[in-house]
């Protein structure tokens, strides 16, 4: 089996998601392939990340909730004057097929 098949279904391996089948056929190559070997071993071992705080991390949101707040309420006004000249446009035929 091709070493790019087997790199995808590593992650599924190590957790135990597959099939018998596929657990052999990826114990097999992981004895023959020596690159394949190697991935799997770094795989097993998950590497340690310190989350470090970022500066400046609330100004980021606080922009982003602002760039939300415009874009809805534009599209609130937008939505508002549309029914609103709908909402006319209908009392106004109404009124002039009497």
């Amino acid at each position: 089996m091709k070493c790019n098949i087997i790199r995808d279904i590593l992650p599924l391996y190590i957790e135990g998601d597959c099939s018998e089948e596929t657990r052999k056929i990826v114990e097999a190559h992981i004895a023959h392939c020596q690159e394949c070997r190697e991935l799997f071993e770094l795989m097993q071992n998950p590497l340690e990340i310190e989350a470090t705080p970022m500066d400046g991390t609330e100004d980021i949101q606080e922009a982003g909730n602002d760039v939300w707040r415009k874009y809805y309420g534009r599209l609130i006004l937008k939505g508002t004057g549309l029914f609103l000249a709908v909402y006319i446009l209908i009392i106004v035929i109404a009124l002039l097929m009497k």
